[in-house]
């Protein structure tokens, strides 16, 4: 039946008359060939010819790899007979298809959709799971726009993941949208291996739980806590405490034999906090990295007001 539909033309500008394709086996044993028959024969089928091409080509996956940035697979999505869609969902949420993919299961129905999404997060790889969570949850300029309860259904799965990094995706675009999802375990959650869960779970109960508060001070001045742990608490001050009530921590920690914890009060003093005391302190850090940048902060000429520095063209202190 495929056969029958193929016109005597070449696969690609280049061919040169005698070099011209027209056996189906032939086109599917080259990348240029397939590319062809994606672009030029599966628009010209019947349904039931375009799902049985659509399937021999789904056979030949190095042409779905996410590297290969080729939108003519898309083709073969919207071909395909809707039980061999789903037999190779798996694989197929994380090739160059993936978003062709989740847009035909949204035109077929939320249920649909949601079923097969779900089943990704707990069957297919961590790349499929991490980019499913993308296209239809994370990704703010999505192109399917889940009701809030399919979100959910999908952030709950998604932040029990034993993956770091899907679990990670999962808590800041939970953080953001459904903080209520991390407040009933913020407590664990900011002990998780994943830092981007631990960030987002402290930005949600920092916010939101006034206990949080004297915890995360506490836990930043542990010194048996691990000092990434410690690190990440730090950052989640910065979000909330006005600068004068953090560059007290600030100056501790910019001092820390740990480059983890040091590097992160210099990074908040010099994005966020700019204040004298933890410049000054700044000097006297371990860290070659840290001195030199109290040095630039407190530099007389060159240096930044806010933290005790000058610059070219302040006005001369009175005497």
């Amino acid at each position: 039946m495929v056969e029958r539909a193929f016109h005597n033309e070449p696969p690609c500008a280049h061919c040169e008359p005698s070099e011209t394709v027209t056996d189906l086996s032939a086109l599917l044993a080259t990348s240029s060939g397939r590319r062809w028959l994606r672009l030029t024969i599966l628009p010209q089928l019947s349904p039931t010819a375009a799902a049985e091409l659509a399937e021999q080509l789904l056979a030949f996956r190095e042409d779905f790899f996410v590297e290969r940035r080729d939108r003519s697979t898309w083709l073969v999505i919207q071909q395909l007979n809707r039980t061999v869609l789903l037999e190779h969902l798996d694989w197929l949420a994380s090739s160059n298809a993936a978003l062709a993919l989740w847009e035909r299961l949204a035109r077929e129905g939320l249920s649909t959709l949601v079923t097969a999404a779900l089943r990704v997060l707990r069957r297919a790889t961590p790349p499929a799971r991490e980019t499913m969570l993308t296209l239809l949850v994370a990704d703010p300029t999505r192109e399917v726009v889940l009701p809030k309860w399919a979100e959910r259904a999908l952030l709950m799965v998604a932040l029990v993941d034993p993956d770091d990094v899907v679990r990670g995706l999962a808590a800041e675009t939970a953080a953001a949208r459904q903080p209520e999802l991390l407040l009933p375990t913020w407590h664990a959650r900011v002990r998780d291996r994943s830092p981007r869960v631990r960030r987002a779970a402290w930005a949600v109960a920092l916010a939101r739980r006034s206990e949080a508060v004297p915890a995360a001070r506490q836990l930043v001045s542990d010194e048996e806590a691990p000092a990434l742990v410690r690190a990440d608490v730090l950052w989640a001050l910065g979000q909330i405490l006005s600068t004068a009530e953090l560059a007290p921590l600030l100056a501790a920690c910019i001092q820390h034999p740990a480059r983890e914890l040091a590097e992160m009060a210099a990074q908040l003093l010099w994005t966020q906090h700019r204040h004298p005391l933890p410049a000054q302190a700044a000097l006297r850090s371990p860290h070659a990295a840290v001195q030199a940048l109290g040095e630039r902060l407190l530099h007389p000429q060159h240096g930044s007001p806010a933290a005790g520095g000058a610059r070219p063209g302040m006005p001369l202190p009175l005497v």
